[in-house]
């Protein structure tokens, strides 16, 4: 199913919804997109470029008839692909506001600034002739982009927040995956970044 998008007059609460809530995911709401739910590594396989990164600045205009945002993101820890720390890349995802009208995508990737997130990237798919050049899309939309945060026991762990996606399997499937978001909550920074590592060095020998 495509992504619903919904246009409307801005406001301060755009972004909100989808980043604040509790750190396990939650039942989509009305208004959600529908995906296919991605294990671990199902996100490794899809991606080109796996890293810790910190968005830090975003631009949003019109692309076809739509709000896209292009989020500049500093790169803390590269996990996987031609990427190395202290580099930059720009990440595209759809919705954003523009003179006024903000536009929602229910399901895409949010990407707060200054909250650093693991983010699972690949290109941007063929016919996006209007696109920044370069610039990248988060795999799987809202599940390929898991907020870091710092608990009370001052550990970074990946604490993924509640998105408006419903997640279901597979057809065909004969069990249903684990989505990655509840693989990798609450697991710290470090030990995540390893065992990606792993998947990302197995994948390269398939």
């Amino acid at each position: 199913m495509a992504p619903l998008r919904r246009s409307f007059p801005l406001v301060a609460t755009l972004f909100a919804s989808a980043v604040l809530g509790s750190a396990a995911l939650l039942s989509a709401p009305a208004h959600a997109s529908t995906a296919i739910a991605l294990s671990v590594e199902d996100l490794v396989d899809r991606s080109e470029v796996l890293v810790v990164g910190v968005p830090k600045s975003r631009v949003s205009r019109w692309e076809g008839g739509r709000i896209v945002t292009y989020t500049t993101v500093a790169i803390d820890t590269a996990i996987g692909g031609a990427k190395k720390p202290g580099e930059t890349l720009v990440v595209r995802t759809l919705g954003g506001q523009v003179d006024g009208i903000g536009q929602i995508t229910h399901g895409e990737a949010q990407l707060p600034i200054d909250r650093p997130m693991v983010l699972f990237l690949r290109a941007l798919p063929a016919g996006n002739a209007k696109a920044m050049v370069g610039s990248l899309t988060v795999t799987g939309m809202a599940q390929g982009a898991l907020p870091v945060e710092v608990g009370t026991d001052k550990v970074a762990r990946i604490t993924p927040h509640p998105v408006d996606l419903a997640l279901v399997p597979k057809a065909g499937a004969a069990t249903p995956v684990k989505p990655a978001a509840e693989t990798l909550a609450g697991k710290a920074l470090p030990v995540a970044v390893t065992e990606l590592r792993t998947l990302w060095a197995a994948r390269a020998k398939k």
